[in-house]
């Protein structure tokens, strides 16, 4: 089987040409960040009783939650804190667990438990905690300008970021939303005999989405709702209030309808080169799950310098870079990379300097052909390029170079121990000679690292990476060794009788070996 090659070499040339291009691919293809994504599913549930002390809270809220809670599947563990009319529980889930299945029985849970609550006590909160949703970039833009026009900038510019596909969503800071303020003049008020009450009655009602009914058609029932949601100040004015004479009384006869910004939440100022500081406006930049996070970073940057163009969006504006998550991932892979193939380049040059330059950089090509078949494996098992699996890539030059080192000084040998022998037949001999010794050694390091996916929980999850990087190289070793080498061998190699430095080197082998 595994000479296959040899006899049908052309075809094991398009395979091998196959393999390269698909290697090539998942290769570029394959997400990269900085740590693998590991999932923690945890659940928070906040509950409020207002003016409650520290241990009523604890008796009357939180023990009662909890009592409940220790019936859910696959927790972990139950942690709660409780303050002055605040309880909060963290449940925390198994690894393996689902998370959306969990946080989801976790809030019908509570959903039956929040009845046996004071009834002073509001509704449970309950949350959903992501360790791994974090910004993968964050930018600020400042510019001399009033607070209204960043406001309606910051709408522009955050539909632009999400509109980029592989992003989630964006989180805005330094910004104040717009909201209406209705004005009531008291003087109107005692003319058209009506409260303050009734127009906020007439404004909340006004506001309202409720079910009026079922409608049947052909055997099929449509939900018939009211839509009252108030979508322009315009509509405000024309809310009616009350009547008087026959004539409706609107808003806009009691009161003055404009739009402002609400007051301020949080504040964003951006000092550059030391320049005084100005007003700015922050945006944290989330990826889906799964994400590239360099391209998404670059696609941001990019999307940001064609707003600045003259003319755009930005034009005028600073755009500062606070945080760029995909900038640092590049440094990081930039620096293993090269650590990387000054490995590979050590490894060859040993490999020239003891069994010579032909077989040297046979052998060495074994490297990159092997990492190229396994970034197909890795690729397709959903895996991504992290620090972790760029470190068992480098550990695993030095394992997956030892079988053809193994085939080349094989087939080398053979030819110089027959010289009727042709290289075809010496390759197809060093197979079959070969060929077990090299499974049993490839299958014995295999074990050794597939004994890591036994390793539950976060930890588990989080060094998955190297198992699944070392198998896929070591089985991508074999059949490189097994069938590539031996291929290459038969055109690369050439007979030759050995040299003087061979005969040094055989002899001190041999003394060597009698003083062992």
């Amino acid at each position: 089987m595994w000479d296959f090659f040899i006899k049908n070499n052309r075809f094991a040339y398009l395979c091998l040409i196959g393999l390269i291009l698909l290697g090539s691919y998942a290769l570029s293809a394959i997400p990269r960040e900085s740590s693998p994504e590991v999932i923690i599913p945890v659940g928070i549930v906040t509950t409020v009783l207002p003016g409650a002390p520290a241990a009523d809270v604890e008796s009357l809220v939180t023990n009662e939650l909890e009592r409940g809670l220790v019936s859910l599947e696959n927790v972990t563990s139950i942690t709660s804190n409780s303050t002055e009319g605040f309880s909060s529980i963290a449940i925390e889930f198994e690894a393996r667990a689902d998370v959306d299945e969990s946080i989801q029985s976790l809030k019908d849970e509570i959903d039956l438990l929040a009845q046996s609550l004071p009834d002073s006590a509001e509704d449970p909160i309950v949350s959903e905690v992501n360790f791994v949703d974090q910004p993968i970039l964050s930018f600020s833009i400042s510019g001399s300008v009033p607070d209204a026009a960043f406001t309606t900038l910051a709408i522009d510019v955050e539909d632009v970021i999400e509109g980029i596909p592989g992003i989630s969503r964006v989180a805005i800071s330094g910004v104040r939303d717009q909201e209406v303020s209705v004005l009531v003049d008291q003087g109107a008020l005692a003319q058209f005999g009506v409260s303050l009450t009734d127009v906020s009655n007439a404004i909340g009602a006004a506001n309202t989405v409720f079910p009026v009914g079922q409608i049947t058609n052909a055997g099929i029932i449509y939900n018939v709702a009211f839509e009252g949601d108030i979508e322009s100040p315009e509509h405000i004015n024309r809310i009616g209030i009350t009547e008087r004479g026959g004539v409706p009384v609107t808003v806009a006869d009691v009161a003055d309808v404009r739009v402002t910004l609400s007051p301020a939440s949080t504040l964003s100022r951006v000092s550059v080169a030391g320049e005084p500081s100005q007003s700015a406006i922050t945006f944290s930049v989330y990826k889906q799950t799964g994400g590239d996070i360099t391209s998404l970073a670059r696609t941001v940057h990019d999307n940001l310098d064609i707003l600045q163009e003259k003319g755009g969006l930005l034009d005028g504006y600073t755009v500062s870079t606070v945080y760029d998550s995909g900038a640092d991932i590049e440094n990081d892979l930039r620096q293993l990379t090269g650590s990387g193939l000054q490995t590979v380049a050590l490894v060859v040059l040993l490999l020239v300097l003891a069994i010579g330059w032909r077989e040297g950089l046979l052998a060495g090509l074994a490297i990159p052909l092997t990492f190229l078949i396994g970034f197909i494996g890795l690729y397709y098992s959903g895996n991504t390029i992290n620090f972790l699996s760029l470190f068992s890539l480098i550990l695993g030059i030095g394992i997956l170079v030892d079988s053809s080192i193994v085939m080349v000084e094989g087939i080398n040998r053979k030819m110089k121990d027959d010289p009727t022998i042709d290289k075809r037949e010496a390759a197809i001999a060093a197979i079959h000679e070969f060929k077990a010794p090299l499974i049993a050694g490839t299958l014995t390091t295999v074990a050794m690292f597939v004994g890591l996916f036994i390793v539950s929980g976060v930890i588990g999850q989080f060094i998955a990476s190297i198992p699944f990087t070392l198998v896929f190289l070591l089985f991508a070793s074999m059949f490189v060794s097994l069938t590539i080498i031996p291929l290459l061998a038969t055109s690369a190699l050439r007979r030759r009788s050995t040299t003087r430095f061979e005969k040094l080197q055989q002899a001190y082998t041999a003394a060597f070996e009698d003083w062992y």
